[in-house]
This record gives C-alpha cells, sequence and structure tokens, in this order.
C-alpha cells in the first residue's frame, strides 16, 4: 500500500514538474512553435474545429463586401471672384463673369470586408475566445460626384480693348465661353470637395464614431457564435 501511495505522489510530482517545463519552454519562439505542432498532432480534433471555425467566420465577414457606415452629403461654394485672374486667362481676357454656384457631393466610408484574410481571424478554442483583425476604414467611392445644385447672380460682361467692362445680354455670350466657366467652376468645386471628404474621415471624433459602428455590425454578424460561449475582440488595422 505505501508502494502505491509513494508511486501515485511521484506521479503527481511528475506531472506538475513537466507542466511547469513545457510552460516556460513554449514562452522561447523556436520550442514554443515545436510544442505547438506536437499538440496538434495529438489532439487533431481541436485543430480541426479551430480551422472550420475561422473558414466559417472568414466567409460570413467577406460575403457583406463593402460595409458602408456613414454616407454624407457635403456642399460647397465656388465664387468667380475668388478666381478673377485664372479667368480671365481661361476666356482670352474678352469676358468677365460674376457669379455664385453651390455644388453638393454624396460620399461613402466603411470597409471592404474583401481584404480580410484567414490570418486576420484567430480562434483560440481553449479560452472560446474570437479575434478579428479588421482593414482601416476609408472613403469607399473611387469616383465622387460633384454636382451643381444652385446658381446664383450669373452676370457675363463683354470686354472692350480689354479694360471696359460693358454688361452683355445672356444670348449674346458664345456658348463655348459659357461652357468654358462652367468647366473650371466644376472643377474647383470637385477639388474643395474632395478636399473636404478626405478630411471628413481625418477627424478623430468621426473616425471614432465609424469604429464603433463597425465593432457593433461584426459583433452581431458574429452572434451565432457567442450564444455558444465564444467571446469576440475586434481590432483595426491602421
Amino acid at each position: 500500500m505505501k508502494v502505491l501511495w509513494k508511486f501515485l505522489l511521484l506521479l503527481i510530482v511528475l506531472v506538475v514538474l513537466f507542466t511547469a517545463i513545457f510552460y516556460y519552454l513554449g514562452k522561447v519562439p523556436v520550442i514554443g512553435n515545436v510544442i505547438s505542432l506536437l499538440s496538434k498532432l495529438l489532439n487533431p480534433f481541436k485543430h480541426r474545429v479551430e480551422v472550420n471555425i475561422i473558414g466559417s467566420v472568414l466567409y460570413d465577414i467577406q460575403q457583406i463586401g463593402f460595409l458602408r457606415l456613414v454616407t454624407v452629403l457635403m456642399e460647397d461654394v465656388v465664387k468667380t471672384s475668388d478666381y478673377e485672374y485664372e479667368l480671365d486667362s481661361i476666356l482670352d481676357g474678352k469676358y468677365t463673369v460674376d457669379g455664385i454656384y453651390i455644388y453638393r457631393a454624396k460620399a461613402s466610408y466603411g470597409i471592404d470586408l474583401f481584404k480580410v484574410e484567414q490570418n486576420d481571424v484567430i480562434i483560440d478554442e481553449s479560452q472560446k475566445k474570437i479575434t478579428i483583425h479588421l482593414p482601416p476604414i476609408e472613403l469607399l467611392d473611387s469616383n465622387i460626384n460633384v454636382e451643381r445644385s444652385e446658381t446664383f447672380n450669373e452676370n457675363f460682361k463683354s470686354k472692350i480693348l480689354g479694360t471696359f467692362e460693358v454688361g452683355a445680354i445672356d444670348k449674346w455670350v458664345p456658348l463655348d465661353i459659357k461652357e468654358k466657366v462652367k468647366s473650371f467652376c466644376d472643377e474647383k468645386a470637385r477639388e474643395k470637395l474632395t478636399e473636404n471628404i478626405k478630411y471628413y474621415i481625418m477627424s478623430e471624433d468621426k473616425y471614432s464614431e465609424m469604429k464603433t459602428l463597425a465593432e457593433r455590425y461584426i459583433r452581431n454578424l458574429l452572434s451565432p457564435y457567442t450564444e455558444k460561449g465564444y467571446t469576440v475582440e475586434i481590432s483595426f488595422k491602421e
């Protein structure tokens, strides 16, 4: 009987000793990888479960495609009086124009979930935890559609000898002159609104709000896993 107790005591000591040794060796990168590989070989079912969950989670996320978080309507004003020198050059010094134009543009920000890769989904089966690394939030519209919404006080004048201005009846102004002015103002509006759109996402408050929306959406998407006892941790690749 005493021999049996001594054997059991020795067995317990050896188990504790080897557990401690493997724990500390696991922190050494090369040895840790070997231990991880042995663990997978000795317990293939657990590894298979993790791989299956990764594939399922990745599929669920990529199925969304482009996750639109915010769509904003931006507005800006173009005044010809701010560009007198440039317009004078475009119109060959023959005409002047005084006008105020309002432009609008719509932009959508979100996440391209097609960019989520297999390495971005980590399953820790021992802790029942799913970690997702999401791509950064970005402007989803590669082509910004800028439209003129209103025109105020557009007044063309013809020049005599390049200095004197004489009020011109609208129908006397050649169409190509009007088209040059419109194209010029459209381009200036595009530049201004594109800049506004770029700076919108740079706002820390706006970006933080969009991250919160994205996290909430992904958590809802993965609710079938949380119902099975998994926790979900989400981070963003900046």
